[in-house]
């Protein structure tokens, strides 16, 4: 199985970007309110996370502080042909990430921006974190990347333009494709 993890601070747009991997894919909700790891499924491919139209923050961010046990599990269940991807924070961590580099074919696609483009997303999209929120999001992944165990699965990409995005996006279907 190839496990596709998406990260990065805040504002770097992960969401944005795994919204048009979604439309590309033709992915379809598999919500199930009994289990905590909703996805979106088409053939092999599942994207975890709730994606509802409108929302600024989507994908792990909308689940449960727990999933991850549930998310082990569930991974454990899918075909070994599959291909998973994911953003957000709620399985962006060193213990889920690791997980999945002991079991499958770990990517881990990191996004950055400059400070003044951030600036211009918080605007956007309305933001209202605070700095102290924000530093926390910014350290956590930085200690990911500081992390000696995945950073060979560390791939990082600037995503400051919409050529920058599209550049990563077909770096992304590339690797579903088995092509990268």
């Amino acid at each position: 199985m190839k496990v596709i993890a998406i990260g990065g601070e805040p504002g770097a747009g992960k969401t944005t970007l795994m919204k048009k991997l979604i439309a590309s894919l033709g992915v379809e909700p598999k919500y199930d309110a009994v289990k905590l790891v909703p996805y979106l499924q088409k053939d092999n491919v599942y994207v975890l996370g709730k994606y509802e139209e409108g929302e600024v923050f989507a994908g792990t961010d909308r689940m449960s502080m727990a999933v991850q046990p549930e998310a082990i599990k569930f991974l454990a269940t899918l075909p070994e042909d599959s291909i998973v991807l994911y953003e957000g924070d709620r399985l962006f961590t060193a213990s889920f990430l690791e997980d999945c580099l002991d079991k499958y074919d770990l990517k881990i696609v990191y996004l950055s921006t400059t400070k003044d483009v951030r600036k211009e997303r918080y605007a956007e999209r309305g933001s209202n974190q605070n700095e102290t929120w924000l530093a926390g999001r910014e350290s956590k992944v930085a200690n990911i990347l500081g992390n000696l165990v995945l950073t060979w699965s560390v791939i990082k990409y600037k995503n400051n333009s919409l050529v920058d995005q599209e550049i990563i996006y077909n770096e992304i279907m590339g690797m579903i494709d088995g092509k990268n």
